[in-house]
């Protein structure tokens, strides 16, 4: 009897211990792309499966992207002011996807400002609305958690008496980011976001490297964080208190990224939304599509549509297709084609991707380069053929590419020969392959899960002792506002000597 009673002791303490350490956590997650909000979605169950309280406010810049209903924690669908389709008529025209999407290209310069104004005036409809914001605070949140692309998280945080903060990134670690630890990535070897460079570059690269860099800085530092600095009127800007976050989560590994200097405030958790165990079976009609033939998906994610490219290149990718009778090439596609279809191709609006990736048919997909389905891919064994539309999926192609998972096409040099040979290479080099199940493997063995990784990052980050101890973390932070202005003048200068002197 009393070692019965003592067991009821322990299971007591265990309970009492258990709803001590539960905290509540607010994930500020506006709506820019499927993959972004699958990111949040995934770390937020993983923390209400450790016992915490999680909140996501879903912050609609895009009301046309939702999250899926969950159970296992709270999600608050927050308007923001941002007309239905704008963010997507911003991001998607003038240039399209299939047009030059260079940060240099003044085109895109001016696009990526209008995002940013439509960012400023989500986080002006937030922080404005004071009855909202008290009924957040009223929550008493011990953790707040914010995506790399926009600072307002910060600012939401800090007005409702959020001190915790982590960061996020659902690609690999942005720039801002790690300045923000005290680490500053050297120009020289590590490419940017939006850069289709690899980690080794000319000197002419470097040049333009740095120039996107400071056109992306620009935009972010100055353009973004300087208004939406104004609009909370605090002490000090947002780039500051970004400053003050306990860790940046990152979807990447060191592993599959270019070597770059690091913080010890970073933690990669790449791959974390990949589910191979949970793939739902296909329906009659894929299954007997899938066990026909050796089939190639082709996809160019969730937002750039495939009916959106030019005949001309359209008729590229289908010419190209004849060329493998053999094999059955499954097309996302949102209307009727305007072009002739070969018998081995099928036009759907929507592809079961992960079961499809599952089957022992599956040979290759043909993409835009998004990091989620890299990852995909990747750790399904399975090479791609990649042709990165914009923002980051230059660079997350040419990761791929110098890990030899992936074959890449430039969409402005895109030619029947080019998409052929791809093809080609993919399904007669097998070291694609045997790349794709080595780096597979080597996503599977870490040290210790994700899932307890993330659960320790925001445990730590709760603690009042963190500040402190943070500090003793960061690298001394020198001043480089003088370099970086001699960093746009001396390859602006250098540009416009050339020009004098080629063209007179």
């Amino acid at each position: 009897m009393k070692h019965t009673l003592f067991e009821y002791l322990i299971l007591i303490f265990l309970f009492i211990n258990t709803i001590s350490a539960s905290l509540n956590i607010l994930f500020y997650v506006p709506t820019l792309s499927h993959s972004h909000i699958s990111f949040n979605s995934k770390l937020a169950e993983v923390l209400a499966s450790h016992g915490h309280r999680v909140t996501v406010l879903l912050a609609q810049v895009d009301d046309t992207l939702l999250i899926d209903n969950a159970t296992d924690y709270t999600v608050l669908r927050k308007k923001v002011g941002v007309p239905r389709g704008h963010m997507r008529r911003v991001l998607w025209s003038n240039p399209g996807p299939y047009e030059d999407s260079s940060p240099l290209n003044p085109h895109i310069f001016y696009k990526l400002l209008k995002v940013s104004r439509t960012f400023v005036t989500a986080c002006e409809n937030m922080a404005f609305d004071n009855l909202f914001l008290e009924s957040l605070m009223e929550q008493k949140f011990d953790v707040g958690l914010v995506e790399q692309y926009d600072a307002c998280g910060f600012g939401i945080f800090k007005s409702i008496g959020i001190e915790s903060t982590v960061w996020l990134s659902a690609t690999a670690i942005y720039r801002p980011q790690a300045e923000a630890m005290g680490v500053y990535l050297p120009y020289s070897y590590v490419p940017e976001l939006f850069a289709h460079f690899s980690d080794k570059m000319s000197f002419v690269q470097k040049v333009i490297n740095v120039l996107i860099g400071q056109a992306t800085s620009f935009v972010l530092d100055i353009f973004v964080q300087g208004f939406q600095s104004r609009i909370f009127g605090f002490d000090e800007n947002l780039a500051s208190i970004s400053k003050e976050s306990s860790a940046v989560l990152i979807n990447s590994v060191p592993f599959f990224d270019y070597s770059m200097p690091m913080s010890h405030q970073c933690s990669n958790i790449g791959g974390i939304t990949v589910d191979k165990k949970g793939v739902k079976k296909l329906d009659p009609y894929w299954q007997s599509v899938a066990d026909s033939s050796g089939f190639i998906l082709v996809s160019f994610g969730g937002i750039a549509r495939t009916v959106d490219m030019t005949v001309s290149m359209q008729k590229i990718f289908f010419d190209s297709f004849k060329k493998f009778p053999h094999i059955t090439f499954i097309v996302k596609y949102e209307s009727i084609a305007n072009v002739s279809m070969p018998e081995n191709v099928i036009l759907t609006p929507w592809i079961p991707q992960l079961p499809l990736m599952a089957h022992k048919n599956y040979k290759t997909i043909i993409t835009h380069g998004g990091w989620s389905s890299i990852l995909e891919t990747t750790m399904h064994s399975t090479p791609m053929i990649l042709m990165p539309l914009f923002a980051d999926h230059a660079k997350n192609s040419k990761v791929a590419e110098s890990k030899g998972v992936a074959v890449l096409l430039d969409k402005m040099r895109l030619s029947q020969r080019r998409v052929v040979h791809a093809i080609n290479t993919i399904l007669t080099n097998p070291r694609y392959t045997q790349n794709c199940e080595k780096f597979s493997r080597m996503f599977s063995d870490t040290p210790i899960s994700h899932e307890k990784l993330i659960a320790w990052r925001i445990r730590q980050a709760a603690k009042p002792s963190r500040k402190a101890f943070a500090k003793h973390l960061r690298p001394k932070e020198p001043d480089f506002h003088m370099l970086k202005i001699v960093l746009i003048i001396v390859p602006a200068y250098l540009v416009f000597c050339t020009n004098k002197f080629l063209y007179g």
